[in-house]
Order: structure tokens, then sequence, then C-alpha cells
């Protein structure tokens, strides 16, 4: 074998070494220099729409007064049984008995109320028209953190610790 057919062999294997060695360095690194950008999974939507279950918080604030209500939800596709606690007072209605039930000792003793009154109508506002405000207003939150928004009686309210679909006992709702 001559010289210069001694120089093309070894020409033509370095040639496929340094090929095979960059794409061994190319396929070992994704062909991106070393680095991964996974596609991120995008986080899931909560939404109050549609849920069976929430709890939340509001701080309604009229004239210069802050009221804490804590509100639970069940039932909620379908006909809702509601339970409002604030100060020292709680009440408890079902929608689907049209019933709703009144403590003045935080829920230690329960008596029967009147559903109409409590629930409420559009000329006399009561807890069924404090929820669906709630429920309107929380229509718009992004799923996480507190909603602040201003109510048409000009008063402030801040909804806070939201959870949707969270598991309540049934314990919640009972007045016995």
């Amino acid at each position: 074998m001559n010289k210069k057919t001694m120089y093309i062999i070894v020409a033509i294997l370095v040639i496929v070494i340094v090929i095979a060695g960059a794409a061994a360095y190319l396929l070992s690194n994704n062909g991106n220099g070393g680095t991964t950008n996974p596609t991120p999974t995008p986080s899931p939507t909560v939404s109050v729409a549609g849920a069976a279950t929430l709890t939340f918080s509001a701080n309604l604030t009229s004239q210069g007064q802050t009221t804490t209500y804590t509100w639970a939800g069940t039932n909620l596709t379908a006909v809702m049984t509601l339970r409002v606690d604030f100060a020292t007072y709680a009440y408890i209605l079902d929608a689907s008995q049209q019933k709703s039930w009144m403590s003045t000792d935080s829920g230690a003793t329960w008596t029967v109320s009147t559903f109409a009154t409590d629930w409420g109508t559009a000329a006399a506002p009561g807890f069924g028209n404090q929820w669906a405000d709630y429920m309107a207003q929380l229509a718009n939150w992004s799923g996480s953190g507190d909603y602040t928004y201003t109510n048409t009686a000009g008063e402030a309210i801040v909804l806070f610790n939201i959870t949707v679909n969270p598991t309540i006992p049934a314990s919640t709702f009972a007045t016995s």
C-alpha cells in the first residue's frame, strides 16, 4: 500500500470519527446544548361554575364597619343547602325543603326560621341574594387568591379562603 492510499484511509477514518462524535454529542444533549425545555403542563383552572361544594369567607365593609361571613354550600349543582356564620349568628338554608334554621349562639342551638325572609327577594334581599351576588362575582375569579369588588350598594367586599369542591362534613348542615 502506498503512502497516498494510506493518507486517504486515515482522512476518511478521521472524518467518520468526527461525524460520529458530533452526532453522539448532539443526541446526548437533545440537540440544544445540554439544556432541556420540557413543555409546561398547564395548571388546572379552578372555577366555581359547576362546583358541587364551595366554602369561602367574605369581609363586607359598609359605612366603615366590617363584618366577616363564613359560607359553606353543598349540592350546588342541584338544589343547594347553604350555611352562613357571622358574629355569633348562624343560618342554614335548605332550598330543596324551603326551610331555614337560625342560631344566635354560633350553632350550639337551632330554631326554625322563615325561609322566604332568610333567602330573600329582590325587594327584600337575604342570604340567597347575597350568595347569588358572590357567585356572580366569583365567575370572574382567577382561581387562586382573594377576590375584591364593590357591590351595587357601595359596600367593599373581599372574598377569601375560597375552596372549590372541598369535602364538607354533614354536621356543618345539621341542626340537632
